[in-house]
């Protein structure tokens, strides 16, 4: 009998034509691009909070460990005089917390004019760790405490609210007057752990799920009857008597209610100190997941044998990106009903086109038996290797993206000259196309193990790389470099791989040092090889992880609150390993961390 070897090749469909090369990836990249179409736009936004907040709702409830709430209520209005009080009473209160032990003090209160009792207010305040309340007035210029309050802490106080007039998150910094200003939740949780990394230029999201924070009546410290729920925490002071302070509504707030506003500065201080903190993911990736999950919606309905089984298969996928949904309450924001519709469209297609086919005769039949086989086999190490180049490129386009996405904020907010104007718009494009050749530099790093060394290896110029990728790199930040190269040492490898480990050495390094603090690069010849060295005055990693900081996915313990899927320095130790080099981290020599790759030098010959 003879075989047609056609049916052994998958059939993919488009509009009733099928056939191989570009259309098998035509219907996944559509789906991409409808997906990242539906985030850029906005549309879904309504959708999302709604996912988000049921599921942040729906989500397990746990009380505050770090902070507590002295309120002022109506009982203590009516105890105390009315509101506003004098500063000594303040004071008073102040000292009252203390006692009981609290381990420092948020006053979101907003006292800008000088009043008789400031001193002792501020006498108060000193006798721990304190934060006050800074704001800005109607035409924009700041609230700062009373001049004799000025030596304590200042957090900027005032809620970011959505277009439905909801709480979702606020900015780690904010500039009043000229001066960055730390958030009000981000100073307090600085006086529980002053090591805090602060994420500058961020946005933070709160998971709420301390729901449930301990509260004393200000009427009871005032009357001197310390309360023990106050020892060891964080303590916030805040109005809540009818008609004073700020109310406000988060995603966790009961139908019909609304919190006050010292509550959820609280509540944000609780997620802070406790990491449960929302990490969006960006548009990039809900696509690239669009496209995987298109694509292995259409390689399963393709092998199926009638219409109705490969209409049960797509019935089957079609809640995997809701499920992908619970993650974006928890940890990610995943666009989950622009990825449904894409699955849908591309899972309708090909159950048409099964549907209008013909019955198979019995020898195709036995043919795409062994079909199905083979691709069951082949199927479980694609979605393993795709899930790993997923997280690859959501990781490394971050830094090129950043780079544009300035680039472009520059040309849309500075009145630039048409010289300037013309060179940025140069570097934008530089940027895009880098871009591009950084998607296939990441495709071939994830088959950097099957690549011959030896026949795709060439001579290069190791010291004017360095120089060039410097040089771009300080031209994007106002952060002091002090960069140090010998002339003319050539290696053995790729330029672009290359470029990639010392752009993610120096990113790590600005990304961890502090403000004003020098970031080091140098490279030299020893010993038959040559040096490289990213040097920062960060908070340094323990010896202990200096090993497995390299491992994929793997975060270190100084790390706090900054961003990242842990695959930087992965990245960094496969592709020295592949150029038959070495890479290690030790103690810099002003503290922080100094990395230090060496990489063989190219024979003169």
């Amino acid at each position: 009998m003879r075989q047609n070897p056609d049916c052994l090749r998958p059939t993919w469909v488009l509009g009733g034509f099928s056939g191989g090369g570009p259309l098998r990836l035509l219907w996944p990249t559509l789906a991409a691009v409808l997906t990242l179409a539906l985030e850029l736009s906005g549309l879904l936004t309504p959708w999302e909070w709604l996912l988000r907040d049921t599921l942040l709702r729906l989500s397990p409830e746990r009380p505050a460990s770090g902070v507590a709430l002295v309120l002022i209520d109506e009982t203590a209005l009516r105890s105390e005089g009315p509101w506003p009080w004098d500063r000594t009473k303040l004071s008073r209160l102040v000292s009252g917390i203390y006692a009981a032990g609290a381990k420092g003090v948020a006053v979101d209160l907003l006292l800008p004019e000088g009043r008789a009792g400031d001193e002792a207010l501020a006498q108060a305040l000193a006798e721990g760790p304190s934060v006050l309340a800074a704001g800005v007035d109607d035409s924009g210029h700041g609230l700062w405490p009373a001049p004799l309050l000025r030596q304590t802490e200042t957090g900027h106080v005032g809620f970011d609210l959505d277009q439905d007039g909801v709480v979702r998150h606020f900015a780690a910094t904010r500039e009043v007057d000229g001066h960055a200003l730390l958030a009000f939740p981000l100073a307090a949780a600085r006086l529980g752990d002053p090591g805090l990394l602060v994420p500058v230029g961020l946005t933070l999201f709160p998971a709420f799920k301390a729901r449930t924070v301990p509260t004393v009546y200000a009427g009871a410290l005032m009357a001197k009857n310390p309360s023990p729920l106050l020892r060891g925490r964080i303590v916030f002071v805040g109005v809540s008597a009818a008609g004073l302070g700020d109310r406000v509504i988060t995603p966790v707030t009961r139908r019909g209610a609304t919190e006050p506003g010292v509550l959820v500065e609280a509540q944000a201080t609780e997620a802070i100190l406790s990491k449960d903190l929302l990490r969006p993911a960006s548009p990039l990736l809900n696509a690239a997941l669009a496209f995987s999950l298109a694509w292995l919606g259409a390689l399963l309905a393709s092998v199926a044998r009638r219409a109705l089984p490969a209409l049960a298969l797509v019935f089957i996928l079609a809640p995997l990106p809701l499920s992908a949904g619970s993650l974006h309450a928890l940890h990610l924001e995943l666009a989950p009903l622009a990825m449904a519709v894409a699955l849908g469209i591309t899972g309708g297609a090909t159950v048409w086109d099964h549907f209008r086919k013909s019955r198979l005769s019995a020898a195709e039949a036995r043919h795409r038996i062994t079909e199905l086989e083979a691709l069951q086999s082949h199927l479980a190490e694609t979605q393993k290797q795709e899930a790993e180049a997923r997280r690859v490129v959501a990781h490394e386009l971050k830094t090129p993206l950043t780079s544009v996405r300035g680039l472009a904020q520059l040309l849309a907010q500075f009145d630039l000259s048409e010289a300037e104007r013309a060179r940025v718009a140069g570097m934008v494009v530089s940027e895009a196309s880098r871009l591009a050749q950084m998607v296939d530099a990441l495709l071939d790093l994830e088959r950097l193990r099957l690549r011959d060394y030896r026949g795709d290896a060439h001579r290069l110029d190791l010291s004017s790389l360095c120089e060039a990728r410097v040089a771009y790199l300080k031209a994007g930040t106002d952060r002091p470099f002090e960069a140090h190269t010998a002339p003319g040492l050539q290696v053995l490898g790729d330029e672009g791989l290359l470029a990639r480990v010392l752009e993610n050495l120096v990113s790590n390094a600005l990304k961890f040092s502090p403000e004003g603090a020098p970031v080091r690069v140098g490279l030299t010849a020893e010993r038959g090889q040559a040096l490289l060295e990213v040097e920062d005055q960060g908070p340094g990693i323990p010896e202990t992880e200096r090993e497995r900081i390299f491992g994929r996915f793997a975060r270190g313990s100084t790390q706090g609150l900054a961003p990242g899927l842990g695959l930087g320095l992965a990245l960094v130790a496969e592709v020295v390993a592949w150029h038959r080099g070495t890479v290690v981290v030790v103690a810099g020599r002003q503290g922080g961390s100094r990395f230090e790759v060496r990489l063989p030098l190219a024979s003169a010959d």
